[in-house]
């Protein structure tokens, strides 16, 4: 949706369906694309709270508003185990937020838990208000914190996280990094690696870091995925014209020159024609 917007292309899917809103949304043809976007957005967060919408707040309030999007990475859809967390916060000891929007039930919970506790030692359920007590009695007994969506797009803490480190599991961590990540690891651990024959390679790598404490490589994990850092100044992301766009551009991670043309597209209206910035100009 947002990457031909990145490229500079002359036009997309989400220009097209911009410009054809703006009467529904009561706007005119001198709206730019950022003013189009905020009140597309605005009817999304009061009529239908999508994940997305939940995500998004997730970015807003804990990745700008609490950490002013500073040396903290946010994931977006990372894999662990067999589940995937909506958001993975690296900043300390690590946490995990899981969405449950009001058109979700609890059923995969558990399992779900139980995946995210083999990699980090914090977990938060997000949740509408309106399912707070549900989600309470689901959790009671667990570690497992409660944030509630209240109006006005609130999000208010029910029930704190507690740490707990128990369930790390190895093969778990490893899966979830990339092969250069996890080869940093164990670099940092053992020092130069042997060389193997990439067929090879996955299982000796996976050997070697099953001879690490659980607790060790947990916090070579933490320290791999810190260097996924945003490319782009984080006044990108810290920049109110681009609210509606935060869990998408911590999930991108554009680089610089997309920044660049991101801003530049947001600010234009509808015949304007908006170059990509290549490396060596600035805006």
């Amino acid at each position: 949706m947002l990457r031909p917007i990145l490229s500079g292309a002359p036009s997309s899917p989400l220009q097209s369906e911009l410009w054809q809103l703006r009467p529904e949304l009561g706007l005119g043809g001198d709206a730019n694309a950022g003013s189009v976007l905020a009140a597309a957005y605005d009817l999304l967060s009061s009529s239908y709270r999508s994940e997305y919408f939940y995500k998004n707040l997730i970015a807003s309030k804990v990745a700008v508003g609490r950490h002013r999007a500073a040396n903290v990475v946010m994931l977006s859809e990372f894999r662990l185990g067999g589940s995937i967390a909506d958001c993975v916060f690296i900043n300390g000891s690590g946490m995990v937020y899981e969405v449950k929007t009001e058109f979700d039930s609890p059923d995969k919970l558990d399992r779900q838990l139980a995946n995210y506790y083999r990699a980090f030692p914090l977990v938060n359920v997000v949740a509408h208000e309106n399912t707070a007590e549900r989600y309470l009695r689901v959790l009671d007994g667990s570690p497992t914190g409660l944030l509630v969506v209240g109006p006005r797009s609130r999000l208010s803490t029910v029930r704190v996280a507690a740490y707990s480190a128990e369930g790390f599991d190895i093969p778990t961590m490893f899966n979830a990094l990339r092969q250069g990540e996890a080869e940093r690891v164990l670099t940092d651990a053992f020092g130069e690696l042997p060389l193997v024959p990439s067929g090879l390679r996955y299982a000796e790598r996976l050997s070697l870091a099953m001879t690490m404490s659980p607790d060790t490589f947990q916090s070579g994990m933490q320290a791999a995925l810190k260097r996924r850092l945003l490319r782009a100044d984080r006044d990108l992301v810290v920049n109110p014209i681009t609210e509606p766009l935060r869990a998408l551009l911590f999930q991108i991670n554009p680089n610089p020159h997309q920044a660049a043309t991101l801003l530049r597209w947001l600010e234009s209206k509808e015949h304007d024609f908006v170059l990509p910035v290549s490396e060596g100009k600035t805006v």
